[in-house]
């Protein structure tokens, strides 16, 4: 599937105005604006903002298998997928530390969305270390060419442009007074 026509079944899905754009290099930039709805559909502290979800999966309706990782709790409805994350009492699919995945067969998935911890002071929350996300990264170059990483973090992440490439940036503001966030989308090659 071609961006453009990722883009085009994002405003058919959504009903929302066209604000994700084609560049010349072929990257595809845009914002997101999510609105003033506070809910968190998970009720998980730091869960997606309501209608996240929704929108990411619009861009992808050819994704056969989605992997949620740093999952924490996630609306499987908007989302369906499995989940993984190194808190066993937050049921994931599994329990596995996000900088090596030994126990998440990768291979079987074409999209992955991560949303790590983005401070110390959200680790704290959660009760983890800071992630590094360069290590994560590595390891998720055992997925199979062509899927994509939806990353949504306060920056970008090194990344080795030998197996991944950057084919979006999505800014997003959740609502007033909220931390600005990036979304980035990977192919790896």
């Amino acid at each position: 599937m071609q961006w453009q026509d990722r883009i085009d079944n994002y405003v058919k899905e959504t009903k929302f105005p066209r604000s994700l754009f084609q560049a010349e290099d072929g990257r595809v930039v845009g914002t997101w604006i999510m609105g003033n709805d506070y809910r968190v559909k998970s009720t998980y502290y730091g869960g997606y903002p309501a209608g996240y979800l929704r929108r990411v999966m619009a861009l992808f309706p050819d994704k056969q298998k989605t992997l949620h990782l740093f999952s924490g709790k996630v609306d499987l409805v908007a989302a369906p997928g499995d989940t993984a994350d190194t808190n066993p009492a937050l049921d994931p699919t599994y329990v596995d530390d996000a900088h090596h995945l030994t126990n998440v067969p990768l291979e079987k998935y074409d999209l992955v969305l991560a949303d790590p911890p983005y401070s110390v002071e959200d680790c704290d929350h959660y009760g983890t270390s800071m992630v590094k996300r360069n290590t994560v990264l590595r390891a998720l170059q055992k997925l199979p060419s062509g899927a994509h990483i939806v990353w949504l973090d306060q920056v970008l992440p090194m990344y080795r442009k030998d197996c991944f490439v950057l084919e979006a940036t999505i800014g997003m503001w959740k609502s007033t007074n909220h931390r600005f966030r990036g979304i980035t989308v990977f192919r790896r090659k």
